[in-house]
């Protein structure tokens, strides 16, 4: 081995602890929508392989690869951008995943995030137009009309989805979004570091 490469090699090694420190802050914070079925997130980012084979049985598109700029330990994992696409909840993720990061689950178990209304971006709560969209595509019924007819999100029921963000009229950020803050993934039954 050359000196040169032998020094990339610490350099590489010695930028690898550096991020080691700050992973359990990362994995903590993520604010990352997983696919139906994933487990929790700091077991995730190491079961997961990278292989891609939930993204190619997603029939919505749903699922893509975590740009390098989210973080080095979840680059490349599999993840749901509703704005862009939401989850039809097809639950073929599960199905194929080779390491049980994702898991096989029921439609009735399934817990992606929960919907949140911006009461200030709402064109019904803003603006008082006639719009519930969100209600119309809503696939489980989580979204209704309150006692003064305005749209609010049943976070029991709420699976997320994210049907609501995508459809949702307003431009721009939706007014209505999906978080997975607070929300408790499966633990896998048997698992190994791979």
């Amino acid at each position: 081995m050359k000196r040169r490469d032998f020094l990339k090699f610490f350099a590489g090694v010695g930028g690898s602890f550096l991020l080691l420190g700050q992973r359990f802050k990362v994995i903590k914070n993520s604010t990352l929508i997983r696919p139906p079925g994933a487990i929790e997130e700091d077991v995730f980012i190491y079961k997961c392989i990278r292989c891609g084979e939930c993204l190619k049985v997603c029939p919505a598109g749903c699922l893509k690869p975590v740009p390098i700029n989210k973080g080095i330990f979840e680059f490349e994992t599999p993840h749901i951008v509703p704005r862009e696409r939401a989850c039809l909840l097809c639950l073929n993720c599960g199905k194929i995943c080779p390491t049980e990061a994702i898991q096989k689950v029921k439609f009735e178990e399934v817990k992606i995030g929960t919907a949140k209304i911006n009461t200030k971006r709402c064109l019904v709560w803003k603006e008082n137009k006639d719009c519930f969209v969100c209600m119309e595509v809503c696939p489980v019924g989580a979204v209704y009309k309150n006692e003064n007819e305005k749209p609010v999100v049943a976070p029991e029921l709420c699976v997320g989805c994210g049907q609501c963000e995508q459809h949702c009229p307003v431009s721009g950020e939706s007014a209505i979004k999906v978080s997975n803050i607070g929300e408790k993934r499966k633990k896998l039954r048997r698992w190994k570091y791979v």
